[in-house]
């Protein structure tokens, strides 16, 4: 079965709201109760205009035949309206903060998964702190469009309609005066809206590269100091840093037109309706509590006006992250199941290289017609010049890549028919620099098998000489490590991740040079840790050092994506032009 070569895939992008509410779907009543209770909540104020109406024209008019009884009770049962009022403002802000975060909880997850599923090459295009900023600050975004934009906004639009109903039910000519100003508000609102999007689109992005960069340089702290390189990086960071404020105030001052001409405007309505109302007043043909009761209403409708450029000016901003989000989401990875994929059982070990070619992001090709045949439970070991594809060959075999020709079988599988999962669990992997993760020595050793039993662990540790070293240990196994494992020496993290893969006791070890970072007593433990790992198990080393492959049942050679070389070591010595040989050479006597 032929299988090409996947590329990079970005979806065509579809708008990000209309996906952003997609995730709103399962809380769609808890929305639609936090959107009612808000609409109960504004609507409830809206009886203390027409109140005041009735006390101006019923109560304190000289004739009034009105008595105190009825305005106790009118008071009375404006008291339990505000009663009632503050029960529903608990109930709204409740249920708008719960049903926000509850879908950021799920658009987090889902997008952390996604990312978790994408190739290594994603994660050779961006910065690890740009990928965090999208999941926390550009989420955080978002969320406020759930809590602010959407329950709010609905309310304020349902204030503001039923605001109008009660302006043309009170004095329609007021009613009209009152919305003169509406069309300036509308238009200055659409043509800001899109510069701020801009702006606020440039903010994110800006601040995704200055939070990629923090963490590049606070994980390289030890060589910014060992090259007294403090101040430099200071000055780029200053000069970084000033560009975000550029952009930050150029939105600020957009923000701030946006809110000043709405002011402006939201208070020449109500100028207008007390010049007119006045008039009509002394014409005649408006009471002075209708005046007053109309004033008050037209005050409560600029109310939510005002919240709605505000509120505008969330949803740009969280548009702008729902933007950045849904980029990750339509990003897929160039390594991907085939429909039906197999889930591999424990596999023999045979793995085969047959013409592969492989290039990256269409460069020159890193592997040229790559083939070896390794049979199971034999080591091999992989020497050559730094870029010869090595290290290529081991990512190409657990399909961190795919290749761009040619393929790779275990047992006459190609390993693009398996399912990844059931692949990777085919192999332990123990890198030069072992990768522990911030826990303790027992949750990091569980990577290997998440269900083994703490006998399991310690067995694991026997078998890789880490147990003595680990008993020394404060809290033995439950020895809090640091993140990467900051408070172990080279060689004890080096055991610790050949006791991972003990654990793992996976059919398909690669080793990429687990021992030249070490000291002689560290590498001697070490070295015989990998001989009693190495046994009944398919290998790959990858070898710098010549003394890594002692163990080697072949030795490939490889130089410029190409075998030039194969043999046992003292095969490839006998050879006089041999490249192996004067690499063996070159590391015994310091000879070129």
């Amino acid at each position: 079965m032929k299988i090409e070569g996947q590329q990079f895939f970005q979806a065509k992008p579809r708008h990000s709201l209309g996906r952003f509410l997609a995730y709103a779907q399962p809380y769609r009543l808890i929305i639609g109760l936090a959107i009612l209770t808000g609409i109960i909540r504004y609507l409830i104020p809206l009886t203390l205009p027409w109140v005041l109406k009735i006390i101006v024209d019923d109560f304190l008019k000289t004739t009034s035949n009105r008595s105190h009884t009825e305005l106790h009770i009118l008071i009375l049962g404006l008291i339990g309206l505000y009663i009632i009022h503050g029960i529903i403002s608990y109930l709204r802000s409740y249920l708008a903060g719960s049903a926000g975060h509850k879908i950021i909880f799920d658009l987090r997850e889902k997008l952390y998964l996604h990312v978790q599923r994408m190739s290594l090459s994603f994660f050779d295009r961006q910065k690890i702190g740009s990928v965090v900023s999208r999941m926390t600050s550009d989420i955080g975004s978002a969320q406020n469009f759930v809590g602010s934009a959407l329950v709010n906004a609905s309310m304020d639009l349902a204030l503001a309609a039923t605001i109008i109903m009660l302006l043309f039910f009170t004095h329609w000519k007021l009613a009209l005066v009152s919305l003169s100003v509406i069309p300036c508000y509308a238009w200055a609102n659409h043509y800001l809206t899109k510069r701020i999007r801009v702006k606020s689109r440039a903010i994110h992005d800006q601040l995704q590269e200055i939070s990629g960069d923090l963490h590049e340089q606070f994980g390289a702290i030890s060589t910014i100091q060992a090259f007294t390189q403090e101040e430099a990086e200071a000055r780029e960071f200053k000069e970084q840093n000033e560009r975000y404020l550029d952009t930050v105030l150029s939105n600020v001052h957009l923000q701030s037109i946006a809110l000043g001409i709405t002011g402006v405007l939201t208070a020449l309505g109500p100028i207008f309706v007390l010049w007119f109302g006045v008039a009509e007043v002394w014409n005649g043909r408006l009471s002075v509590g209708t005046l007053l009761a109309f004033y008050a209403y037209v005050g409560m409708f600029y109310q939510p006006i005002q919240r709605l450029t505000e509120l505008n000016l969330i949803l740009v901003n969280s548009l702008a992250a729902m933007d950045r989000i849904f980029e990750v989401f339509d990003t897929y990875p160039e390594v991907r199941e085939v429909p039906n994929a197999k889930k591999l059982a424990r596999v023999g070990g045979y793995i085969g290289f047959e013409n592969v070619l492989f290039r990256y992001n269409g460069r020159e090709p890193i592997l040229w017609n790559f083939s070896l045949d390794i049979p199971q439970g034999k080591t091999v070991a992989l020497v050559g010049p730094s870029g010869a594809g090595k290290s290529t060959l081991v990512k190409l075999l657990v399909r961190f890549y795919d290749v761009t020709g040619g393929r790779i079988t275990i047992d006459q599988l190609d390993i693009r028919e398996a399912t990844l999962k059931s692949l990777r669990e085919q192999t332990a992997f123990v890198a030069q620099e072992p990768i522990l993760l911030s826990g303790t020595i027992t949750e990091n050793l569980s990577y290997g098998k998440p269900n083994a039993t703490q006998d399991e662990i310690r067995q694991a540790a026997h078998h890789a000489f880490a147990d003595t070293f680990i008993e020394r240990l404060p809290d033995g196994y439950d020895t809090e490590i640091g993140e990467r494992g900051v408070r172990l020496s080279g060689g004890e993290k080096q055991r610790l991740a050949i006791a991972r893969a003990f654990l793992k006791d996976a059919p398909i070890l690669i080793l990429d040079e687990p021992t030249s970072a070490l000291d002689a007593e560290s590498e001697d433990l070490v070295k015989e840790a990998l001989r009693h790992l190495l046994q009944n198990r398919t290998a790959l080393i990858i070898a710098h050092r010549l003394s890594t492959i002692e163990y080697a049942n072949q030795i490939v050679v490889i130089d410029r994506g190409r075998i030039i070389e194969t043999g046992r070591h003292e095969e490839l010595l006998k050879q006089t032009d041999s490249l192996y040989r004067k690499y063996a050479r070159h590391q015994l006597t310091g000879a070129n």
